[in-house]
């Protein structure tokens, strides 16, 4: 028994120095976990940010590597047209909304968004008259949404060319908003360009009936004691002079 209990201090003894020994070693490396016994793997390199990693992967790389050309982030739309004049003008032309954004819903996601980003500077009823305006904070004043909207420059396309790259003194919000939130707050302005009439509201109105109107006068027919003005191209008879 005592050969055992002898045996088996010594052994402990023998471990807890080498793992001292073992552990004082790695501490020369600051950024070591110290000794690990069995990783079986589950640790794998991790490259500094910003840092040259060398492997057979990515020989002669950053860390953090470009993505492929042409690749795009998973959701997104490209934008097809550039920021310039013509660019403004096809997207003008050719930009539509996707299918399902006009509806009330949509309008009101758009107006939480426009509160945020765009009221300071075209007010809340989008005639260009925002605080930064009326406080003479803000020298130039941005167009109103309801003349731009009778001019018919309103449309799906420029609104979004605008928002994406910035026009006069607006700068682009292309970092701010995504482009579901783009088509959400113009579907809110031309809302506003519509004088305020929500989606639903403005289109009873172009899909009702026409209405007679009861302040229209008519022409009444000629009696017989007034003369009956002369068929299309016929001379009027000559009035006979008194007397005759």
């Amino acid at each position: 028994m005592k050969v055992t209990k002898y045996t088996l201090l010594a052994l402990g003894t023998v471990a807890i120095a080498s793992a001292s020994m073992l552990s004082s070693c790695m501490k020369e490396n600051p950024d070591s976990p110290g000794f690990e016994y069995m990783p079986d793997m589950y640790r794998s390199p991790a490259p500094e940010p910003n840092s040259i990693y060398l492997s057979g992967a990515t020989p002669d790389s950053m860390s953090n590597r470009l993505p492929a050309d042409g690749s795009i982030p998973r959701g997104w739309t490209p934008f097809p047209y550039e920021n310039s004049p013509l660019g403004d003008s096809l997207a003008a032309m050719f930009w539509k909304a996707p299918a399902g954004m006009r509806c009330d819903s949509v309008e009101e996601k758009g107006k939480a968004i426009y509160e945020r980003f765009c009221i300071m500077c075209h007010g809340a009823a989008g005639d260009g008259q925002g605080k930064l305006v009326t406080t003479e904070k803000y020298s130039a004043q941005p167009p109103s949404y309801l003349v731009r909207y009778s001019e018919n420059n309103l449309s799906d396309g420029h609104v979004y060319h605008v928002i994406t790259y910035g026009k006069g003194n607006m700068g682009s919000h292309a970092s701010q908003l995504s482009p579901e939130e783009r088509w959400n707050v113009i579907m809110y302005v031309q809302r506003l360009g519509r004088g305020g009439d929500a989606w639903s509201v403005w289109s009873a109105k172009q899909n009702a009936p026409a209405t007679t109107d009861s302040t229209a006068t008519t022409v009444p027919a000629p009696s017989a004691t007034t003369p009956a003005a002369p068929a299309a191209g016929t001379m009027p008879a000559p009035t006979p002079a008194p007397g005759h």
